[in-house]
């Protein structure tokens, strides 16, 4: 498996609620699921809730300390690639099929938010911002294109987001009804109601993924654990190579600052740009800040200190130029992680072509935990053997 993160994440601070044992022997499992971050996680949620099924999740490590740790917690509708690109690339009805299954897993996110408001789950805006002059129209046809599409949001001109959030830019987009999350929080969260509602969980157990068969897996130390039904949810950490030619890893930097005193800027809102790579910041609720950008197109985490203090500045820098006004950011924590990508920008859920039994969850993009749960419900229809309105557009042989 490839090393995901490199540096020291906001989250590794926490100490850890629960422990669960390794595979020590043979299993038997109805749906075995590979993979205990957002992604594994939400699909044993909803088959819980919703099936009769045994479940049982295994993970190489711990719980929520694969791609889970690096997730910058910026829940969002909208994608990295914009609406109105999707509607000339893969056409209106795709598009708009695809924005409203993120619309209806940012609403089921909301709903576990007000079922566990432990979770850590916070409903914000987001204010994404054209910072290049060429990109005002391009953001005008995105704010005409998600008003079609029924999403609250404001148009704003420089003059405007200038005089309400001390910001400049050309022009930005206010979009209601996304939100932030402490992604190891929530996951454990929902870990302990899975258990509780009789979810078998294994840690410290890496499986053999070239070992597969039809029905059945091997540990790395050689235990047999049969499943009637197998989903894939191992994140960043193996690209499976029947879909390697249309994944594509990079990297990423991130910082959490220390703790501030009172908002850095109003309402708190998610604040993003649409030049690519693009730079975002949000607030914790502990009063930090996380930001993050930079991405490159390397498929390994970055070690070399004298390169990554060099980052940290340049970040730092960016971010700091973002905001209109003088807030220095002063970092506790600074990672750089892996992440994926597919060609034409879409998460890849579904079933393996001619394998019945066999079913992935990749959210790769930068909306993963949208991904997640509306994978989850796609998963969970097809296992079932019912129509899903969305798994066409985002099945694995597209």
């Amino acid at each position: 498996m490839k090393e995901l993160i490199y540096g020291d994440t906001h989250w590794d601070e926490r100490k850890r609620r629960f422990h669960f044992e390794k595979v020590e022997k043979d299993l038997e499992a109805d749906v075995l699921i590979i993979g205990g971050g957002m992604s594994g996680t939400l699909t044993a949620y909803v088959l819980s809730k919703e099936t009769d099924r045994k479940i049982t999740v295994i993970d190489g490590k711990d719980i929520a300390t694969g791609s889970s740790r690096a997730n910058t917690g910026l829940l969002q509708v909208s994608s990295d690639t914009m609406l109105s690109e999707f509607i000339e690339t893969i056409g209106e009805e795709k598009a708009r099929g695809f924005y409203r299954m993120c619309q209806e897993a940012m609403t089921d996110l909301h709903r576990i938010r007000e079922i566990f408001p432990e979770c850590s789950l916070r409903e914000r805006q987001s204010l994404y911002m054209a910072t290049e002059k060429d990109h005002e129209e391009k953001l005008r046809k995105e704010y005409e294109a998600l008003k079609g599409q029924g999403m609250r949001l404001r148009y704003l001109s420089r003059e405007e987001a200038r005089k309400e959030y001390d910001i400049d830019c050309y022009s930005a987009l206010l979009i209601d009804g996304d939100a932030d999350v402490d992604p190891v929080k929530f996951i454990e969260t929902l870990t302990r109601e899975n258990a509780e509602k009789g979810v078998q969980y294994y840690e410290d157990t890496e499986v053999d993924l070239s070992s597969v068969k039809e029905q059945e897996i091997f540990t790395k130390d050689g235990h047999k654990i049969h499943f009637q039904e197998v989903v894939f949810a191992t994140g960043y950490a193996y690209v499976y190579p029947f879909l390697k030619d249309n994944i594509e890893i990079g990297r990423t930097y991130a910082l959490v600052t220390e703790k501030h005193q009172g908002s850095p800027w109003k309402d708190e809102v998610m604040i993003w740009e649409t030049r690519e790579p693009y730079l975002y910041l949000r607030t914790t609720q502990d009063g930090r800040i996380v930001a993050g950008g930079l991405d490159e197109e390397v498929s390994h985490v970055e070690k070399e200190e004298k390169k990554l203090k060099e980052k940290e500045a340049e970040l730092k820098a960016s971010c700091e130029k973002l905001l209109f006004h003088e807030l220095p950011l002063k970092a506790v924590h600074f990672y750089n992680a892996l992440f994926g990508s597919v060609k034409d920008g879409l998460p890849l859920i579904g079933r393996e072509p001619g394998r019945e039994n066999r079913y992935y969850l990749l959210g790769y993009e930068g909306n993963g935990t949208c991904y997640s749960m509306a994978g989850a419900k796609i998963i969970k229809d097809l296992l079932l053997g019912r129509e899903n309105p969305y798994a066409h557009i985002v099945r694995l042989d597209r």
